[in-house]
């Protein structure tokens, strides 16, 4: 079928070449150079710099066009160059986008229909984003750099300067084989197409995709390659939730710009990553670095927008697609600068729907690649202004973080229209199918696996840890962990770090799993780690803190057990069915899972992006029952097998 035929059985048209989008003006191009050209000539003032300051809730919040690929046929998104004002008083941003749009078109599908795209790389140049090296300011934990816009006289990065565009597309959360997962190893360059076929065989959810390719995850999202992926079911039809124009996608993100010699901001995204020491990086090193932080907040690519609302229920589709950073975000009265207790309704979380409603009290709190689905009810707000706004506990509404957390708080504003609309009331019950896991409630045989979550040797770079269980008696060495769980100390021995060393967890499709994540850190270090394996649905079971001091990161092993100690309470939001985790410092989190029926080689991995990157992703191997089977006997056939059976197979 040709591509406009393609295109008009799905209702619209996305772009498919470079193009610039400025109040309400796109013009098309087939060249990022060209595009940038035009852009400097041709639009009066646009390419200019004007403000050092940007004003919040200056600008309408953007809503991305909807996509409803049909099973019968192939759905091509482009992969393109896109001009687009991030904010109206900054010059246009270039940035590399799907089907010319920022975030991406929101992809709709129906539960148990395939949906099969080819997704094109159409992209030229290099990267849209720039990247520095900058030292820390100030008393630790040293951030301030963050927080300013503007390189700042920065180390260049020669090496990202120089990237062009290498792809690899995962619809994060999704279940589909391997070959369509978007693997970090499978980019591809720009002239070809990744075509992948999605199962949506599950039930109602709030997914998204994004570019997931190897050692550049973090610079292509930053880039603009992310978008949101809903899945349909008819158990969320029967509930009336808003729908339509009252249902709407929120992208969170996090970003800096370029300045100008006189501080102007260019619109030009910025990357900064902080470095111990004086003087430059070696040349050709990436040295230990802090994931990238940033002042500004965007929503649906526009920096701190406004929505217009009528006084009723909206259902906000809310995901955190920051590099890093996580957000606690309260509903605040702008007028009072008091918080609005209360008023977020809680229906789902990462993979669907609560059991029932869960209220708000006061914060919502979202990882990067968490996701929260919230009904708000505006008809008891009527007339009111209300800003959405990042908070942490025991900070006065409205008050500026600290620091070392971020400088601006505002994420986003509600305009709410005077007139009073009929309130609205939730249905009790929300999926009479889900149900909340326990320990108990997981099969004998259920697979077990420990990954502790730690430091290199120099006890600055993150590291995580795959882990077997071997016999007590290994004695005191590198790559040995006690833990004293429940049931007793268990001893571990470290089998993989890096993505390339040899893969040594592999799984039966459809089958359960319980993985304990373990995060050890020095006293004062606030690191965390929010953890997303891929083809598995999972629930918290157990959140404990933990007693880590005895993890000796120089020497590599414990000198005396991990201890447990009071259990941590798991936040409404974190209570329903998710892909990811977090896992804060000192703590173990415990979860439980069934893997989806598709199989292949996939990854789990820290979705804090440099993380990603830079080491903190190990493959796992999903087969058919009866394959694994086969490939377990041959493995002791060989004696590959150690103690670590636990985390090889089923039974």
């Amino acid at each position: 079928m040709a591509e406009h035929s393609r295109r008009s059985v799905l209702g619209i048209a996305g772009l498919t070449t470079a193009a610039i989008a400025v109040g309400g003006t796109t013009l098309v191009n087939s060249s990022s150079a060209t595009a940038q050209k035009v852009a400097a000539e041709t639009l009066d003032g646009v390419s200019k710099p004007t403000h050092t300051r940007l004003t919040p809730f200056k600008d309408p919040l953007r809503i991305p066009p909807t996509l409803r690929p049909r099973s019968t046929e192939i759905l091509d998104i482009d992969l393109v160059d896109t001009f687009q004002r991030l904010h109206s008083q900054m010059p246009a941003t270039r940035l590399w986008t799907y089907d010319g749009h920022f975030p991406g078109p929101t992809i709709e599908v129906r539960s148990k229909h395939k949906a099969r795209i080819s997704w094109n790389n159409k992209l030229s140049g290099t990267t849209p984003v720039k990247a520095v090296w900058v030292h820390p300011e100030g008393p630790g934990p040293g951030l301030l750099p963050y927080n300013r816009p503007g390189s700042e006289g920065g180390f260049a990065r020669p090496e990202i300067d120089s990237l062009t565009a290498w792809t690899s597309v995962h619809v994060h959360g999704g279940h589909q084989n391997a070959l369509n997962d978007g693997a970090a190893e499978y980019g591809v360059t720009p002239g070809n197409s990744q075509l992948g076929e999605l199962a949506n065989d599950q039930a109602a959810a709030h997914l998204f995709y994004h570019d997931h390719a190897m050692a550049v995850t973090a610079l292509n999202v930053a880039a603009g390659l992310i978008g949101n992926y809903l899945v349909r079911d008819e158990e969320e039809d029967r509930l009336g939730l808003p729908r339509g124009e009252y249902e709407i996608p929120l992208m969170i993100q996090d970003v800096n710009f370029e300045t100008d010699e006189s501080g102007r901001l260019t619109g030009q995204i910025l990357a900064k990553r902080i470095i111990p020491g004086e003087g430059a990086p070696e040349p050709d090193t990436i040295p230990p670095a802090l994931a990238s932080l940033n002042p500004f907040t965007m929503v649906n690519g526009v920096v701190w927008p406004y929505l217009d609302v009528e006084a009723r229920a909206y259902r906000l589709r809310v995901v955190n697609v920051s590099g890093a950073r996580a957000y606690r975000l309260a509903l605040v009265d702008e007028e009072t600068g008091k918080i609005v207790k209360g008023a977020m309704k809680l229906v789902g979380t990462d993979l669907g729907l609560l059991g029932k409603p869960q209220t708000i009290d006061e914060a919502l709190s979202l990882s990067p690649a968490e996701r929260a689905d919230i009904v708000i009810d505006f008809a008891a707000l009527s007339g009111k202004r209300l800003k959405l706004v990042n908070t942490i506990p025991g900070q006065t509404p409205g008050e500026p973080l600290p620091d070392f957390a971020m400088p601006f708080p505002e994420v986003m504003q509600f305009r709410v229209e005077q007139q009073r609309g009929a309130a609205y009331s939730l249905p009790a019950t929300l999926s009479p199918s889900f149900r909340k896991i326990t320990a108990g409630d997981l099969p004998d045989n259920a697979t077990e696996r420990f990954v502790v979550l730690g430091f290199d040797k120099t006890g600055v770079m993150p590291q995580m840890w795959e882990m077997e269980e071997v016999d007590p008696d290994v004695g005191t060495r590198d790559g040995i962990v006690q833990i004293e769980m429940p049931d007793g100390t268990r001893t571990l021995r470290r089998t993989g770090v890096m993505f390339e060393d040899t893969t040594t967890f592999f799984a039966t499709a459809n089958t359960w799993e319980r993985w304990h994540f373990i995060s050890a850190a020095p006293a004062g270090v606030p690191i965390y780690h929010p953890m997303h394996v891929h083809l598995m649905d999972l629930q918290v079971i157990d959140r404990r803190a933990i007693d880590g001091s005895g993890l000796d990161f120089a020497e590599g092993y414990t000198t005396k057990p991990i201890t447990l100690g009071a259990a941590v309470p798991v936040a409404p939001e974190e209570s329903g069915w998710k892909d990811t985790i977090t896992v804060h410092a000192n703590t173990l989190v415990t979860v439980a899972g069934r893997l989806a029926k598709q199989t292949g080689k996939v990854v789990y991995h820290c979705h804090i992006l440099d993380h990603e990157d830079e080491g903190m992703m190990r493959p796992f191997v999903i087969m058919p029952a009866s394959i694994h089977k086969v490939h377990h006997m041959i493995m002791e056939m060989n004696g590959a097998l150690g103690g670590g059976h636990r985390g090889h197979h089923q039974g």
